[in-house]
């Protein structure tokens, strides 16, 4: 294993290289940090230019600094006076007046103020041991003599703080916003607060700490509050914009070390951030990158966030390319009010903005549905999921005709690929359990895009209560497809909220309809088996544990030493390594045993050893019902022989298909490019291109 013994030493050096070489040092044409002589990359902080001749320019752009800096602050409009503040508040006429040029030196010793206070969780207070890093943040405005004022201008300057030492290549994030949005009793969103004291007032019995509501727990537009975000690359890149944050999430509220999300609005200036946030992210149709962000999320690792925080990017990062949705996601650093604030996930938000982003769909025509409620559309679209539920559930679904027709409602690929990216991972609290679901439609089929069918497609997120959390990584060889089976089959069609008497429609009860449909179990049955053979494929597995690793180890344990809880502050770098080396043993054991646990719960045959290769690479791909194989390499999986498989060879532009050749196995047309494979037994195939 990697995070054992020597190899956690040298998956540390890793890290530090990985970190190392990707990553630019202070800027200013000042020497690198450490005194060494080595050639280093320097990222050029430029001051960005007054967006008006009004504005407040500043004689330095926001980044690292290795020595102290002198800021001068100018306006071009004769008159003006400058006005700033250094504890991230919006400036007035009450603040600083400019008189002349400041200096700005390392902060870190400095007080702590953000971090130092309490009353953030139901669980208990953790304040940082000692003094958190820290960067200068200045905001300025000027005042005219006719009693107008100029736009704020927002800077971040870190002094001593070595960038590429501490932080790699990953971006780094400087949130500005009043002290009170955060910790006033009223208003504050990051504390219990009033919230807490009324909902306290009214217990009468034990609860859990998550169980807990605060002023935290709070959502919708009114619990939003303004900030100023920059985001600065390693190369010194900086785009800066006024939004609207709130808290999410579900229990993992209750941290210290909240997730975050951020939408852009008019009222803040922008309706949209244009920029590329998570790089190189291609939209769900294939059309192009995606560079237009409504909304988007810092997330703290959800129920990982104490754990290995890594679980969610790094599954959703492997099941990419399966007929769902996913989050794109990079880690990154940041920064509120200029005191660290520890590595967050960036992540994509699901909303209608990102359906029209990703898809080219009007989002007025969007219809999201999330855990069986509207999350974005009309209250009356509803009617559409209660439609295709009701009609699932109240007839009978072996009868081909009655599945037909819900196959006209649903994009069956994309279910069964949900449900199998769950059983896989050994998700407890997904769609099983009643739990973090959403699938999404047009309400009006129409002509602009492949996917206005009108058919309900899903969006995986939250897939944190996976993969052994809570058990040290130790249930890779537990049955929850026997589980899962068995309480669909006793689950009753409406569910009964206990705390208030309301009626939903239980998903359980949808799928085990569905589940009588050989059609279905078919698919599902394939589609198990290629979460296991194509997306969590052993090595890709395992090499992709070792580059997110890689940054993730450098970057976790100084949050968990800002953030805490208490109980794992011993040492965090061992901590983490643990907590690594649980998580990679689940991954690497789980593909070893997952097809055995299929065939004694499912009631399947042996499975059989299937080969697939290419004649030549460079001129085709090969997908087996649906899913797209790396054939840069031989492919080798399991598939049952209780069903046939679904071949298809798509030649590459300049390319044709010729044949396949198949030993072991009988196929429906080897001249075809769609194929159907009967088997018994093991079998290899080779795509013949030209």
């Amino acid at each position: 294993m990697r995070f054992n013994g020597n190899k956690l030493i040298a998956a540390m050096l890793a890290a530090a290289l990985c970190m190392g070489l990707a990553g630019c040092s202070s800027s200013g044409g000042n020497e690198n940090t450490d005194g060494g002589s080595d050639a280093v990359v320097e990222a050029v902080y430029t001051a960005a230019p007054a967006e008006n001749l009004t504005d407040v320019v500043f004689s330095h752009g926001s980044g690292f600094y290795a020595d102290d800096i002198t800021l001068e602050m100018t306006c071009a409009t004769d008159g003006a006076k400058i006005f700033y503040t250094l504890d991230g508040s919006v400036p007035d006429e009450t603040d600083t007046l400019y008189t002349g040029a400041i200096t700005l030196s390392n902060k870190t010793t400095s007080p702590n103020v953000l971090s130092s206070q309490t009353g953030t969780s139901a669980g208990g207070d953790y304040i940082p041991k000692g003094k958190v890093k820290k960067a200068n943040v200045i905001r300025a405005i000027a005042v005219f003599p006719d009693g107008t004022t100029s736009a704020v201008r927002n800077g971040t300057f870190w002094v001593g703080i070595d960038r590429n030492e501490e932080y790699g290549n990953v971006p780094v994030i400087s949130l500005m916003t009043e002290f009170d949005n955060l910790y006033d009793y009223e208003k504050g969103i990051y504390i219990l607060g009033k919230t807490y004291d009324d909902w306290k007032a009214e217990q009468d019995g034990y609860y859990e700490a998550w169980q807990a509501e605060g002023n935290y727990s709070n959502k919708g537009k009114e619990w939003e509050r303004p900030v100023n975000m920059e985001y600065i690359t390693a190369a010194g890149e900086s785009f800066m914009q006024d939004m609207g944050f709130r808290i999410m999430g579900a229990a993992s509220r209750n941290d210290t070390q909240k997730s975050l999300r951020f939408v852009a609005r008019a009222d803040y200036g922008k309706k949209a951030v244009e920029y590329p946030l998570i790089p190189n992210v291609q939209r769900s149709d294939g059309t192009g990158e995606v560079t237009k962000y409504k909304s988007f999320v810092l997330r703290n690792g959800g129920n990982d966030c104490n754990f290995a925080k890594i679980r969610d990017p790094y599954i959703q990062k492997l099941a990419e390319g399966g007929r769902f949705d996913t989050m794109a996601s990079a880690p990154c650093v940041v920064y509120l009010n200029g005191e660290y604030w520890g590595m967050y996930t960036m992540a994509e938000d699901y909303s209608d903005n990102y359906i029209e982003n990703n898809y080219g769909i009007d989002n007025k025509n969007v219809v999201i549905v999330k855990k069986g409620e509207i999350e974005e559309g009309n209250d009356s679209d509803i009617s559409l999921y209660y439609d295709m539920f009701d009609f699932i559930t109240s007839n009978d679904m072996t009868d081909e005709a009655n599945y037909a027709k819900v196959c006209e409602m649903i994009d069956m690929g994309s279910f069964v690929d949900m449900l199998a990216l769950n059983l896989y991972i050994y998700n407890e609290d997904s769609i099983f359990e009643g739990n973090n679901w959403q699938m999404w439609r047009v309400r009006d089929k129409g002509e602009d895009s492949p996917y206005a069918d009108g058919k309900w497609r899903m969006l995986v997120y939250d897939t944190d209560f996976s993969t052994g959390i809570y058990n040290d990584g130790n249930t890779y060889t537990f049955d929850n497809i026997s589980k899962v089976i068995k309480a669909m089959a006793e689950a009753e069609v409406m569910v009964t909220d206990e705390e208030t008497g309301e009626e939903s429609r239980n998903p359980a009860a949808m799928i085990n309809a569905l589940y009588q449909n050989e059609s279905f179990k078919k698919d599902l049955v394939t589609a198990m088996c290629n979460m296991r053979n194509v997306y969590f494929e052993k090595e890709k597995a395992m090499a992709l544990m070792d580059e997110m690793s890689a940054v993730y180890a450098k970057l976790v344990p100084p949050t968990f030493d800002r953030f805490g809880p208490d109980w794992l502050t011993w040492d965090t770098q061992k901590y983490y390594y643990d907590e690594l080396y649980q998580f990679e043993t689940f991954m690497e054991k789980r593909y070893l045993v997952f097809c055995g646990l299929m065939e004694s719960a499912m009631g399947l045959s042996k499975f059989a050893n299937v080969t697939i290769s290419a004649s030549d690479s460079a001129k085709g791909t090969v997908s087996i019902d649906g899913a797209k194989l790396d054939l840069s390499k031989e492919f080798a999986g399991r598939y049952f022989p209780d069903y046939t498989l679904t071949v298809a060879a798509e030649p590459a532009d300049g390319a044709s298909f010729k044949c396949w050749e198949c030993t072991g196995a009988e196929i429906s047309d080897p001249n075809a490019a769609v194929a159907e494979i009967t088997f018994t037994g093991d079998f290899t195939l080779k795509a013949v291109f030209e």
